[in-house]
């Protein structure tokens, strides 16, 4: 190829970039797999399930003690029997509380797979920039290396001919060695074969511009490590409490005592309490780390704003330099094009020609050196500020949390427990409505604070009215309207009536004469409510006759639809597709918790029956959901 050839190529080539679009880095993003963002698991243990031990005991005194005689001191002793884990370690109640524990370490590790894949998706990518741009080089190096043997020819004639001396001579054989060496060099450091996401068009195409610092949202670069942080404190709580429960251990053994004087068996039954009265050292030394954790993490956005701003102004340094370098090589092109039209002239210096072509090849050298190093910071700030790894759909399975917001407390729970208790649980489910039975002979101190506590935590208290005998006559509503009464001048919001004559021994035979009376019981009710300014809702089975189906629907009163049995979950929702489609927007969909081994379970349910367009959810009831919530 001649040296007119050569330039001509280059000349083609750095022109090849002008009104070029910047090149689309879409697909840099990180994709995680399935199996990477899978944290759904299968926790077989049962959270009903006694954990129950056989102990054997076998003891052997040498010296039995003070008297042989005295039956009360023995050679040897055998016990065996059972022991039941009630409480503390061991326990079933522990075995939940670890599956917890387990379940949290599980969703942080797909927080730290994220972050590995993001710091391996950037490696790659930027070992595809070096070697794209080093294959750029080796082509304009090989090039130069072109140009420089024909100067160094050139030089050698005219040295000969004393026009030139020994050390330009020298000088031009330096520089052509020098780029021979550059250029293996990179031949080798180049893998022989290698494939990347990003086409060659990005060697020419126009720079991109970033995306300034102050449109960058720094509260999604910390939102994994907030996570984090959150899951953390859980697992830290969850251990603490797990540490103060006491240890409660339930013995049913039979002993054989083997004494001189006489031998006995019997059957003994005993317990043994171990109840933790300091803290666990390690937990305190937790804490002190998550507090440092949660100081750095206040000031980790202005680390990132400071990281971005440093990048943001070397990369406009770099593409400034790369202007320059561009606007030289313009100059250099119109230097050469002018020399070789004199080519045929008297004069013509072929000197001149190939020390321009030289400049020429060195400044787009230069270019595909400095864009080179542009694309790495470019590629850089873009995984700094977050703009090529979205991790919402880590969001999505790592921040999960029940979608329910109603739930029952019936009057065992509720006269068992303080208010502050019981209100930390719901607030913990996240409990906005609540349907409170308060018991024949309520005490009303305890409800008054009750009320005020949820009205302060947002919780709204209807009185939950659960008595089937309503349903017995066809005056029902009579008695019922007494309760309603009573429920307006205790201050509740509104009522929930609980009524099921499908429990009744001659229901079968007798459905249309309870629908109608169910009819009846309810739109009464619901006209009075309305007539008092109270809110109104019903508990329904999932048989539950269309006629009365209907009769709420038409009184726009919402039904709660207590959907547990043993169906499966896709039969239960073919079960009341009917009875869905007549309440229309009317209905929430209440889950038994005892009904699921873990929280884990309940959620997948509940995401199912949300993707078959049931929105609204309520769980039967609090005292089932008592410790089953991590």
């Amino acid at each position: 190829m001649s040296t007119k050839e050569i330039i001509s190529n280059l000349l083609a080539d750095s022109k090849s970039h002008e009104n070029t679009a910047p090149y689309s880095f879409a697909t840099a993003n990180v994709s995680l797999t399935h199996d990477v963002l899978d944290i759904s698991h299968d926790n077989s243990a049962n959270k009903n399930t006694l954990n129950i031990n056989w102990i054997s005991e076998v003891n052997y005194n040498f010296s039995p003690g003070f008297s042989d005689d005295d039956n009360i001191f023995y050679r040897a002793r055998v016990s065996s029997g059972l022991d039941w884990l009630a409480l503390g370690e061991g326990s079933s109640k522990n075995q939940r509380i670890q599956n917890s524990l387990n379940e949290k370490a599980r969703k942080m590790n797909v927080l730290e797979k994220l972050q590995y894949k993001k710091e391996i998706n950037y490696r790659e990518n930027l070992d595809a920039i070096k070697m794209l741009f080093d294959e750029k080089r080796i082509s304009i190096l090989a090039d130069y290396e072109k140009i420089l043997k024909l100067l160094n020819e050139f030089d050698i004639k005219q040295n000969k001919s004393g026009i030139a001396n020994d050390t330009e001579l020298a000088n031009n054989r330096y520089r052509l060695e020098k780029v021979s060496i550059e250029k293996k060099s990179l031949e080798n450091l180049l893998k022989s074969s290698f494939t990347t996401s990003f086409g060659k068009e990005i060697l020419n195409a126009s720079i991109p511009d970033l995306t300034p610092v102050e449109q960058i949202d720094l509260n999604v670069l910390v939102k994994d490590k907030e996570q984090a942080l959150k899951m953390e404190k859980e697992m830290l709580s969850i251990r603490t409490k797990r540490d103060r429960q006491p240890d409660l251990r339930l013995k049913l053994r039979y002993n054989y005592y083997s004494a001189l004087s006489r031998d006995r068996n019997f059957a003994s039954l005993g317990a043994s309490l171990n109840l933790p009265v300091s803290r666990s050292k390690s937990n305190l030394g937790n804490e002190e780390d998550l507090k440092f954790k949660e100081n750095m993490l206040n000031d980790l956005q202005l680390i990132y704003r400071d990281r971005l701003n440093g990048i943001y102004r070397d990369y406009y340094l770099l593409k400034s330099e790369i202007d320059i370098l561009q606007r030289e090589s313009e100059y250099l092109e119109s230097e050469l094009k002018l020399k070789s039209t004199n080519e045929n002239s008297n004069t013509f210096s072929p000197a001149g020609y190939l020390g321009t072509a030289e400049k020429f090849l060195n400044n787009q050298l230069q270019i595909y050196d400095k864009k080179s190093h542009l694309y790495e910071k470019y590629l850089e700030y873009r995984m700094t500020a977050g703009i090529d790894y979205k991790t919402e759909q880590l969001q999505n399975r790592t921040d999960i949390d029940n979608a329910g917001h109603e739930t029952y407390i019936w009057s065992a729970l509720f006269n068992n427990y303080s208010n502050a208790y019981i209100i930390d649980l719901m607030n913990h489910w996240h409990i906005n409505r609540v349907f409170l039975s308060i018991g024949k002979v309520p005490d009303m101190v305890k409800v008054e604070d009750f009320k005020t506590q949820a009205a302060a935590n947002n919780i709204q208290v209807y009185r939950l009215i659960g008595e089937n005998s309503y349903a017995k006559t066809d005056d029902g509503f009579t008695d019922l309207q007494q309760a309603l009464i009573d429920a307006k001048n205790m201050g509740f919001a509104g009522v929930h009536l609980d009524i099921e004559p499908h429990t009744f021994d001659d229901y079968k035979e007798n459905i249309d004469v309870y629908s109608q009376r169910l009819i009846n019981l309810f739109t009464n009710s619901k006209i009075w409510c309305d007539q008092n300014n109270m809110d109104m809702g019903v508990s329904i089975p999932m048989h539950l006759p269309l006629n009365v189906a209907t009769a709420l629907n038409d009184n726009n009163v919402m039904s709660y639809i207590m959907a547990y049995d043993v169906l499966t979950l896709e039969k239960k929702m073919n079960k009341t597709a009917a009875i869905r489609n007549i309440l229309g927007t009317n209905y929430v969909w209440v889950f038994r918790i005892n009904d699921f081994q873990t929280f884990s379970n309940l959620l997948d349910a509940e995401t199912t029956v949300q993707s078959n367009g049931i929105s609204k959810i309520g769980y039967y009831d609090l005292s089932q959901m008592n410790n089953f919530k991590p």
